[in-house]
């Protein structure tokens, strides 16, 4: 009777196997085969158009502004005395020719100042700062 049932226990795996479709399973049972998906035909891949070349302007040139203008000296600047800086007002008529400014000892302070000038204790400052 042992035997008998060992080779019971042995006989149900297989048993169950082929009645829930294992690998002889669908045979035995006669189930139909599974459907196969249909082969689907993937789209081409479209071409990459060309890019036209674009010719590049050539960048302009950047000139560098100019430095301000030198003002007109009638004093050497070696010279140690009170200086008027005119920018404005009667530059051309104190300071002659076309100056936009000047430094000129032409003028004394209270003049310069009243005629928008600035005035300077050095020959060197008014030159820097005019």
């Amino acid at each position: 009777m042992k035997p008998l049932r060992h080779l019971a226990a042995l006989c149900v795996p297989f048993v169950m196997v082929a009645l829930a479709g294992g690998p002889l399973g669908c045979q035995l049972i006669g189930l139909p085969d599974a459907p196969q998906a249909p082969q689907a035909q993937l789209p081409q891949v479209p071409q990459v158009p060309e890019v036209p070349s674009v010719d590049m302007p050539a960048p302009p040139s950047v000139s560098l502004p100019s430095a301000p203008e030198k003002p007109k000296m009638d004093v050497p600047l070696d010279e140690d005395t009170e200086v008027c800086c005119l920018r404005s007002g009667p530059v051309e008529q104190v300071c002659g020719g076309s100056a936009k400014r000047c430094c000129t000892i032409k003028l004394e302070r209270d003049a310069c100042e009243n005629q928008g000038g600035l005035w300077f204790h050095s020959v060197r400052g008014c030159a820097g700062a005019c």
